[in-house]
Formats: C-alpha cells, structure tokens, sequence
C-alpha cells in the first residue's frame, strides 16, 4: 500500500513540473475509481460469406420516456474537420438539423434552436405534429463561415413537457479547412471475356464521357477463370493482378470510386454512378493536382505532376500514383463477349505500383517522371492519370489526368446482366492483415439511443477492420421500424469478396442502465444463396469494452434472413422486411449499483475566479471512465494549451490554468469525453 501511494505521490509531482514548464499547473481531485455495474459497451461482429447485405438501426436501451424529443444530428454539416472546396475567405451554407421524437406521445408543437459561435449565428423554428418514433429535418436560415475558423454550433429543443432534459441539447465542433474542388477517380475491374462487363462498360464509358472534365477513369483487366484471357491483361499481368489484390482481388465488373465507395451494378441506372459520383464530388481535397505530358525523343513521354497541398493531410501512409492509360482502342478480333471499344485501358504503372511517397506538410511540389511509349500503343491515344491514396485507408485523395478526350457514342441494345459479377482469377488472395480503427467524434449525446442519423461513426462509436477494406458504414435510404429517419448502418457483404473476413463495430457506453431494462436493435437481410452465408454476432461488455463475455445473439444464412433471397443488391424496401431484437439486461448490469459518489452525468462547469490575474481553477464531472480532453483556445480558436489528454476514470476533477503568458482577453476552455463536448468562455484581465 506505502509502495502505492510513494508511486502515486511521484506521478503528481512528476505531472505538476512537466505542466510548469508550459505555464500550466494541475490538481486533479477524483473519487474512488469504481464500475458503476450499470454500463455497458455493445460489440456487434460479422462474417463475411460474399452473400448480401446486412442493416443495423435504431440500438437502444432503456425505458422509452413518456415526452422526449431530441437534436439528433447537423446532418449537412461534418463533426471535426473537413475541407472546404475554397481556398480562402467565406462560404455559406443552409444548416439542416433532424430532430426525433423518441417518447410515446405525440408531440403538437416543439421549437428548435440552433446557434454558433456563442451568438454569431443564432435561428430558431418551430415543428408541428411530431408523432412518436417521427424524425424530422429541419432547415435553418442560410449562415456564413470563415474558411479555416472553428465553429461551435448548439442546437437543441425547448419544450416544457419534456421529460428527459439531459438529451435536448447536442453540441458540435466543426472547422472547414481550406481546399480544392476534387476531381473523382473511376477504378473499373473488367475482362473482356465477361458477358457481364460487354453489358455494363457502355453505360459507365457514356457516364465518364459525360463527366470528363471532373472524372479520371483507369480500366483494369482481368482474365475471366483460371483458363480466360484478356489480351490487356497478357500485356501486363503483373501490375494488373497488383491492382487486383491492392483492393482484394475484384470480381468484375466492379468499379471503385475514389478507393471508398463501390458502384451497384446494373450501371444502366445512372443512379448507381451519380450517387457515389457526388458524394465525392461534393467533398474538397487538401491538394490540388495536375498533369502536363511531354513527348520527348520521338518514343517517350515526360509527365509533370504538380502537387500543391493547401491543408496539411491527417496522418497516413501517402503514395502518388502514376498511370499511362490508352484512352480509346477498337479491338473486334480478341474479345469473346462482344466488346468493340474500350476506354480508358490501363497500361502501366511507374516507376511501380507503389508509387512515389507524399509528404503531409503544406507547400508546392514537382515530380517529373519520363516513361517509354511502347510500340503497340497508339501514342495520339496515350495521356497520364495520376492519383493521390491514401495506403492506410485506401482513400483517394484527389487525382488528374494530361488530357481530355471525348467521343461521340452509340447507344447498342443489350441485356443489362443484373445480380454478382464474374470472378476474376484472382478473387480468392489472401488479404493482407491491415487495421482501421476510427476515433470517436465530438458530438455530444446522452441518450440510451443511437438511431445512426448523423455522421458515420457515431459519437462514442468505432470500428475495428481487419483488411482495411469493405466494413460497417453507413446506408442512405433505409431505415429500421422502430425509429424514423432515413439512415441506417451497413455491412456490403454483396460487394465483399474476401470469405471468412472479420469486422467488428463497438458501440459508445450506454450508462446508468437497470437490471430491468432491455436492449434493442432493428436488423434487416436477405440471403443471396445457400452457398454464400453471413452471419451476425452481438456480444455485452460490462468492463468498460476490455472483454465481451455475454453472447445475445448469434444468427447466420437463413437464420438472419428477415426477407426473401434475392441474387440482386438487397436492401430492404418496407418495414416488412425488418425485424427487432429484444434482449433483457437482468443480471448483466447491477439493480441500481451507482456509487453515490459518482457523478450522474458529464458537466463542464465554470470557471473561477472570472474574470482571473493569473490562474483560475476549472471543474468538471465525467460519470464514466472516458477518454478526456480538456483544451485552452483563444479568440481567433488557435489552441493556446492543453490541460488534459488521457483517459480518466468516473469523477469530479479541478484543474488550474495559469495565464502568466497570456495577454488580456477572451479565452474559451472546451471539454472533450466519448459522446460529449462542451465550451465555455472565460476572461483574463491583467
């Protein structure tokens, strides 16, 4: 015990002189670390079989209150950072707010506030007729940001009859960093010894033809089988089969946008290549890029990329990529499925398909590379496409071509093969081991309730990919019985063509549980055959997330299903193909179990003295153990210090901030825990 409190007495005397080298000292007070016995962590487990697709929504726990209406998300506007499509000054955007109603009665009439920056921005509504399970979205009067500038946006509800006050209010810190306006990259796996392909590549070659000016397309191909060939592929296996086992040996046609998102077959809707088209389209990028193609010594060709990185990019493995692409040739005699023209034909990467490192600091950068022009090229049709990616994540983060072209085509009637594309040779590599794990955001949420309505992850959230490629994400366009809305959790198995591969997704802490409570979920999925089964696993932590020891539910193939089989992409169409999980919590977590000296919920309090000559004491109440930030900003949001940055255990804490260097002036103090932020400001007057 003596040996205990000597280490604990180093460690605070320790903290206290690493903190007075930067101006700052600590005292933190913390009650005894206890597990509440009322917590619990969910970890919901899937199997990849290469079947079809599985929908989680609405997970809760709890006792559904009488009146409750709740901010669920700012559902247009991004958690922590993003980048803007502009490089300086302001923009403006039309704030859209969802609101649900979580109680059991109907709700006439509830007013809705959302403000910024303290009152920089500040707009209010009212919702009528709000029926129980109803989510809403609302917009706000247009605002205008300053690119590069926090923003601290509060929104909430105000309705007197409201029984459960502690989810009323959702803050979010935001800031849009300056950027580009991207290009999209188009990645098709094709063979032309696939029927499938000759009845798909038309459509996307009108839609990249269509969008040349914003869309870079490379076509990888593949032999069909282990005894097919495609004559693309003969003049370069190697690299083509690298590209294939880069994203896990594609089945075809499959086309990847960006390196994020897979486009649906048939490609003849045009939705299946808007869709993710513009959600990439819409994003900006760090970096700008650009190509210029020189043909030197009669038989080379000298590409230039130009990089300018805006933004300094998130941590990642970053590797530029540069592609000679064949943009039309006319080959009648080699392929077997009855394709003409191809497009956009992929000939070589250089100096490897490794690519060159990229560093992540802002500044202006030059590559120059010169590659020969082989002779069966056709050196009129010959461009470079070069792209930025992300290893780490496989995201693209934006990409350029040396020149546009665009031909006029005929439309040719076909049958449009709907249902999985052929396998390639190489669709059964092993994977590489890669892990993904995403950080919690900065939303705050109190409810027992996720309806999964804002940004992917959720609060608290996060995800656990082995192979760094398909896993949960989230689904526009389905959404569980249980709760309105129009946004829901999804698992790709239909696209996921790696058998056995394990994804894991762990829920945020649902606290302050009863033994007499239940825990819910809404699930929706279809078989694609008996041959090709996925499987879910939901399993129950009551440490905190360290080990999952209950099992509630275990289903797989057939036994998931909650609608009909379908070789088609499935998604469920109606409430009737849903189906809701009920699991009581008797015996996992306590009857009541809450240590009376455990605070009941997170509270950032104010600070004091305020005004403050030099220090000031900080104090705030974090009923679970959390990971917590505690950080100092000054008025134009630049981080002036950092108080904490650790997990800590369930407790009240008091830190003292010392602003011997500070000037005068306005200062804000902003708390960060798993599903919680708030800010408040302070004074220092000299």
């Amino acid at each position: 015990m003596k040996k205990l409190l000597i280490v604990i007495l180093v460690f605070i005397i320790c903290s206290a002189v690493m903190f007075s080298f930067s101006g700052i000292s600590l005292s933190g007070k913390n009650s005894p670390s206890k597990l509440s016995g009322r917590d619990i962590v969910l970890q919901f487990v899937t199997y990849n079989g290469y079947g079809n697709n599985l929908f989680i929504d609405n997970i809760l726990t709890g006792i559904q209150p009488e009146t409750d209406v709740t901010v669920t998300s700012i559902v247009n506007i991004p958690y922590d950072t993003t980048y803007s499509v502009l490089q300086s000054g302001s923009d403006t955007i039309t704030p859209v707010v969802s609101v649900a109603n979580i109680g059991r009665s109907f709700i006439d009439t509830v007013r809705v506030h959302l403000v910024l920056n303290s009152g920089e921005y500040a707009d209010d509504t009212v919702i009528t007729s709000l029926f129980s399970g109803a989510t809403v979205n609302i917009s706000f009067n247009q605002l205008t940001y300053t690119i590069g500038s926090p923003l601290y946006f509060k929104a909430y509800t105000s309705l007197n009859t409201d029984s459960v006050r502690t989810n009323d209010t959702l803050n979010q810190y935001s800031i849009f960093l300056p950027g580009f306006r991207r290009n999209v990259l188009f990645e098709e796996f094709t063979s032309n010894a696939s029927p499938s392909c000759a009845n798909n590549n038309e459509e996307l070659d009108r839609f990249i033809n269509s969008n040349i000016q914003t869309v870079t397309a490379i076509k990888y191909h593949l032999p069909l089988g282990l005894s097919g060939r495609d004559t693309f592929y003969s003049a370069n296996p190697q690299q083509n089969s690298e590209r294939s086992r880069y994203y896990y040996g594609q089945s075809f046609p499959t086309t990847i946008i960006d390196g994020r998102l897979i486009a649906v077959i048939p490609y003849g809707d045009s939705l299946n290549l808007y869709g993710p088209y513009f959600k990439r389209l819409n994003l900006g990028s760090p970096l700008s890029m650009s190509v210029t193609d020189e043909r030197v010594n009669g038989d080379s060709v000298k590409t230039t990329v130009n990089v300018n990185i805006l933004s300094s990019l998130q941590p990642g493995n970053y590797r530029l990529r540069i592609n000679a692409v064949e943009r039309h040739i006319v080959d009648s005699a080699t392929a077997s499925n009855g394709e003409i023209n191809f497009y956009d034909v992929f000939r070589r990467f250089y100096p490897d398909s490794n690519g060159f490192s990229i560093s992540v600091a802002k500044g202006n950068y030059n590559f120059s590379y010169t590659y020969y022009r082989e002779p069966s090229w056709v050196d009129s049709m010959i461009y470079t496409a070069a792209f930025i990616q992300n290893d780490n994540t496989r995201e693209v983060i934006n990409c350029a071509k040396g020149r546009n072209i665009i031909f006029n085509m005929t439309r040719k009637s076909g049958k449009v093969i709907r249902g999985k594309s052929d396998i390639s040779q190489n669709g059964n590599l092993n994977p590489l081991n890669r892990q993904v794990l995403f950080s919690p955001d900065s939303i705050q949420s109190s409810l027992n309730i996720e309806l999964f309505e804002a940004f992917f992850p959720p609060a608290g959230w996060r995800i656990y990919n082995m192979d760094g490629y398909i896993t949960f994400d989230q689904f526009r366009g389905a959404n569980g019985p249980t709760f309105g809305g129009s946004r829901s959790v999804f698992m790709d198995f239909f696209d996921y063509n790696i058998p056995g591969q394990k994804d894991s997704m762990y829920s945020k802490t649902y606290s302050g549980l009863l033994d007499s409570d239940t825990l819910r979920f809404d699930y929706a999925y279809a078989q694609y055959s008996s041959s090709y089964t996925d499987s879910l696993i939901v399993k129950i932590s009551t440490d905190g997330g360290i080990t999952f020891p209950t099992e509630i539910f275990r289903r797989g193939g057939l036994g998931l299903a909650t609608a009909p089989q379908t070789t088609s992409f499935f998604f469920p169409l109606n409430n009737s193909q849903w189906r809701s999980f009920k699991f009581s919590l008797s015996g996992i977590v306590g009857v009541n179990g809450l240590s009376e000296n455990l605070p009941s919920g997170f509270k950032l309090m104010q600070n004091y003295p305020n005004p403050f000559n030099p220090s000031t004491k900080i104090k705030y109440e974090i009923p679970v153990a959390s990971n917590v930030t505690l950080k100092v900003f000054d008025i134009k949001g630049s981080e002036t210090a950092v108080l904490v940055n650790k997990k800590q255990n369930a407790g009240v804490y008091e830190i003292e901030f010392k602003g011997d260097d500070l000037s005068s002036g306005v200062y804000f103090y902003q708390l960060v825990t798993d599903g919680f932020t708030e800010t408040r400001r302070m004074m220092l007057i000299r």
